[in-house]
């Protein structure tokens, strides 16, 4: 029971970075306009968080191997919410610029959050226990978008600011008072020392980490140029795309632009609910039936598949096939990965090897916005998705050398 508890808590924790992570960055366009700065300095700003994150992770993971997870995740969520605060009073782009450097790097949590998981799961429910903070991403990414927007029109980036920070403030409350620490024992607290690049040596696990590289860069391309991509072929056909970086044809005016941004709402939220489902409660009888290594598997041809129909739809209402398998795929391929990553670290060294993980990840999420918007403005649409599906059956291939763990 009290496991369960702590299993809500953690939930609550991943939710929360998330929520606070969708209710801003749909905005940050907004604000950069505002403070008089280019559709560049945007990208730099979603880069900055991504940034953070792939620098601090590791760290904040071998800090939670020594000093334990409660006190790291206790500190991160305090690092939140000043960040939030922040945002809600920034004048300025360097402002902007320090309040999500300071999330990314708290927001790097969720590795720990990953370790914390793995602590107290036995390997047979480890799939079960990820695919909950899979759930919790879901969720987050459903109802910040949609809670920014509402806050955003009612009071700009100081309601915003304000509304994650309260969220954070909760998250730490619940955290101090309901979530138990792992036990010494059971976390041990003798990590080993050792240079994080030692973990692309361990046999699998180096596998593992390109792959992650490899997947978010190709999933990020499609998360950069998606609402381009709406707005020009389902909302405005004819809008150009000029030079270097996505700038709307004149006649592309606020009222289009609120259009394709409810399309692609629509779009995302089905993602976000598709993807909270299966990890919340479908998950488990996949695991049944399929080791981690072939759930990898199964997700990547999957969200190759539904990347390269997104081409495909004549209509707006046929996108929602593609979008759902690409949900699903996900659903599957993330606590899946992270579950076989969890099984093949050392358990002294669970904070660092999730943190290397995910710091990978973040990798990904810095490089796939670049060369998305490169293939996009240089090229098409299609050589967009279509490289981004290719990269994804590459990891399809390469998830087929993974060790298979049995069960203890």
């Amino acid at each position: 029971m009290r496991q369960r508890a702590s299993l809500g808590v953690i939930f609550l924790v991943v939710f929360v970075d998330l929520l606070g992570f969708g209710i801003v960055v749909p905005q940050l366009g907004i604000y950069v306009d505002k403070y008089q700065g280019s559709a560049f300095v945007v990208g730099l700003l979603l880069s900055s968080y991504s940034l953070m994150q792939f620098l601090i992770a590791p760290r904040l993971g071998r800090l939670s191997d020594r000093i334990g997870r409660k006190p790291v995740l206790l500190y991160s969520l305090a690092g939140l919410v000043v960040a939030n605060l922040m945002f809600a009073f920034a004048d300025s782009l360097f402002m902007l610029f320090v309040s999500r450097l300071l999330a990314g790097a708290a927001a790097a949590n969720i590795a720990t959050a990953q370790a914390y998981v793995a602590d107290i799961t036995t390997e047979e429910n480890r799939t079960q226990g990820m695919a909950m903070i899979g759930a919790a991403f879901g969720l987050g990414f459903v109802l910040g978008p949609a809670l920014g927007g509402f806050l955003g029109g009612f009071g700009g980036n100081f309601a915003i600011g304000l509304a994650s920070a309260f969220f954070s403030a909760a998250s730490f409350l619940l955290a101090l008072f309901f979530l138990a620490e792992v036990p010494e024992a059971q976390r041990k607290k003798t990590p080993r020392k050792g240079n994080g690049w030692l973990w692309f040596k361990m046999p699998g696990f180096g596998l593992a980490l390109l792959l992650s590289v490899l997947y978010m860069s190709a999933f990020t391309q499609m998360e950069a140029t998606f609402a381009v991509f709406v707005l020009q072929k389902f909302v405005v056909p004819d809008v150009a795309i000029e030079g270097g970086l996505f700038r709307m044809h004149a006649h592309a005016d606020a009222q289009v632009h609120q259009q394709a941004s409810t399309l692609v709402g629509w779009l995302f939220a089905a993602i976000g609910v598709v993807s909270a489902f299966v990890q919340g409660f479908a998950i488990r009888h996949f695991r049944k039936h399929f080791s981690e290594k072939s759930l990898v598997v199964l997700g990547a041809a999957l969200v190759a598949l539904s990347l390269a129909l997104f081409v495909v739809p004549a209509q707006f209402a046929w996108m929602f096939a593609p979008v759902v398998i690409l949900a699903l795929g996900t659903a599957l391929y993330n606590p899946s990965l992270s579950a076989l990553v969890s099984r093949l670290a050392p358990k002294e060294n669970y904070g660092e090897a999730l943190g290397t993980y995910q710091s990978m990840g973040a990798l990904g999420r810095i490089l796939g916005p670049i060369l998305g918007g490169f293939l996009y403005t240089r090229f098409s649409p299609s050589a967009t998705y279509f490289v981004a599906a290719g990269m994804v059956f590459l990891v399809c291939l390469g998830a087929l050398l993974l060790p298979r763990l049995k069960s203890n």
